[in-house]
């Protein structure tokens, strides 16, 4: 199956359980020596026998292969004794039970009920195990049963579902970095390559030391090279499949994938370097311009110097550097040969890029700075009277500003009507401001100098 990883889990006994409670066939439910006493069980006082019973009677008919019944009776138990340390198990049975019977979203809901409502419980990791198990055996083919008898169809997302959960609650567990490659491989088997490279990203960043990094790495050049559909279209998924192939030849270069590795490299590389070349014959039998033909047959050569492509191209240099014309085309017949550019052409061109990108950077730059207008609100005038100020236009001002001086707009006097002529703009005094010659300055300093010749002043003050 590929890559496929197959791992047989060794699930744990079922009488490993909370708090000393374990299952043996000749006691039945029961609580090890140093577990609980054998009176209350939970903070409601429920009391120990009855429930000891109750859960007995679940695991006979689980054992006789009653299922119906033990389902039922194991939900009384989560019911009546929902604080106790037998309700964990009960759920953890319950699920146990949907599992054989092939309803996994019912027992990824059993699962899911413990962890999130009972995390202390001892069995936890058995929890996740289970969890795993559902999403392996839906993933090998498995068929969900509709109340378990009614068979139905094969369903990836209840795959899906089991394996996220073990990522999302035992992240630090052996189980999720092998849950997040299943989930890339269920991903890809059912033609989702967005989640299969977002699983396979989370793999190599959360778990760079796992042993099976190595095949992430692999698998995550492989579906970014499925999503490349040939020279013609775009490049993107090409350059990302060829980083994540050389990344995987230089981390892992013992690796026994090194030849599929090397294989896929040399496919994309080549599918790269036959688009620059199909960019560059274009410039030069449809444009006649051997100049950008050049750029791009060079780049083809260097992108994958050993494949036919680069061949191709160099034959196409030697070509257009003799100096011949490149073919006549039907619209070269009818209308004449495409202009080829002239020098000037392109340092114009270049020139216009340059102040483009400066105009583009400079307005990007205003744009932060530019202080965004004020929401609308209600704003009390000097004469009593409350008007609306929506942020533009002319605002009141404030007749208690401790600076009255404010710019006036165009063919308005002062803006606040409570000041007077003496601070209109041509009655303003000028304003010495602070500087290393005035008198306020000059005392600072000198008192400055003063402290630091003070000898009575500690060392920390001077």
């Amino acid at each position: 199956m590929g890559l496929r990883i197959l791992i047989f889990i060794t699930l744990l006994a079922s009488s490993s359980a909370w708090a000393g409670l374990v299952w043996t066939p000749e006691e039945g439910w029961h609580v090890a020596q140093g577990g609980l006493t054998n009176k209350l069980i939970g903070p409601t006082g429920e009391d120990f026998d009855n429930a000891i019973e109750l859960m007995n009677a679940a695991r006979e008919e689980q054992e006789e292969g009653n299922q119906w019944s033990a389902l039922d009776l194991y939900d009384d138990v989560v019911d009546e004794y929902r604080s106790s340390i037998f309700a964990p198990e009960a759920l953890f049975q319950r699920a146990r039970i949907y599992i054989e019977r092939h309803q996994f979203d019912a027992a990824t809901k059993e699962l899911v009920e413990i962890i999130r409502k009972y995390p202390s419980y001892s069995n936890y990791n058995q929890v996740i195990a289970e969890l795993y198990k559902i999403g392996e055996v839906v993933q090998d083919g498995a068929d969900p049963y509709y109340w378990g008898i009614i068979p139905g169809f094969y369903d990836p997302d209840i795959s899906t579902k089991a394996y996220q959960q073990v990522v999302d609650n035992a992240p630090y567990s052996e189980y999720a970095p092998l849950a997040l490659m299943n989930l890339a491989f269920v991903a890809n088997d059912n033609n989702k390559p967005e989640e299969a490279i977002d699983a396979l990203d989370q793999l190599i960043n959360n778990y760079p030391e796992s042993v099976i990094t190595s095949d992430a790495y692999l698998t995550l050049a492989q579906t970014y090279g499925a999503l490349v559909q040939g020279p013609q279209y775009d490049q993107g998924a090409t350059r990302k499949s060829i980083a994540y192939y050389k990344d995987f030849l230089i981390l892992y270069p013992q690796s026994t994938n090194i030849a599929d590795a090397e294989a896929g490299l040399y496919y994309m590389e080549e599918t790269l370097a036959g688009s620059k070349y199909d960019m560059g014959t274009f410039y030069w039998n449809y444009r006649n311009n051997p100049r950008a033909a050049l750029v791009f047959l060079n780049e083809a050569i260097t992108v994958a110097p050993n494949s036919p492509t680069a061949d191709k191209a160099r034959e196409l240099i030697i070509e257009i550097k003799s100096g011949e014309e490149p073919p006549m085309t039907p619209y070269d017949w009818v209308f004449g040969r495409y202009q080829e550019p002239s020098m000037r052409q392109y340092d114009d061109q270049s020139q216009i890029d340059m102040l483009e990108n400066e105009g583009f950077q400079i307005e990007q730059t205003e744009d932060f700075l530019e202080t965004p207008g004020a929401m609308a609100e209600e704003v009390v005038g000097p004469d009593g009277e409350t008007q609306t100020y929506a942020g533009e236009g002319i605002p009141f001002a404030d007749p208690f500003l401790d600076d009255p001086i404010m710019e006036p707009y165009d063919g308005v006097g002062p803006i606040d009507p409570m000041l007077g002529p003496e601070f209109e703009v041509e009655n303003l005094y000028p304003v010495e401001l602070p500087g290393p010659d005035t008198p306020q300055q000059k005392a600072v300093d000198k008192w400055d100098t003063e402290q630091a010749q003070n000898p009575d002043l500690p060392a920390g003050d001077q």
